[in-house]
């Protein structure tokens, strides 16, 4: 038997791009899909990651470890573009969202 996961897409930010947000942390992906950033909401002592692949099959995690003050996690991508992200509450057991793929 073969079960196919269908997830909702990304909600659009302002400025063209993807985003997720949950209660711990947000996820920002540019339009041109070059660029990534996460940011913890919660100043709860519970870091919040941001796991991508990109076109060129390389898989990464960024982290925003400092809570609700200013500043978040970000990063770049020279070659290809980015293709999925999830947004992860890092603390144990670490929880993510769905995955997000993103089409153009």
């Amino acid at each position: 038997m073969l079960a196919l996961l269908v997830t909702p897409p990304a909600v659009g930010h302002l400025s063209g791009g993807w985003s997720k947000q949950t209660a711990y942390g947000s996820a920002y992906v540019s339009a041109n899909r070059r660029s990534i950033e996460v940011c913890d909401l919660a100043d709860d002592g519970r870091p919040v990651e941001v796991e991508y692949a990109t076109s060129m099959l390389n898989k990464y995690t960024i982290t925003d470890s400092n809570g609700a003050k200013p500043g978040c996690g970000d990063d770049f991508v020279l070659f290809g573009h980015i293709d999925v992200f999830k947004l992860c509450d890092a603390a144990f057991p670490r929880e993510c969202t769905s995955s997000t793929w993103i089409k153009k």
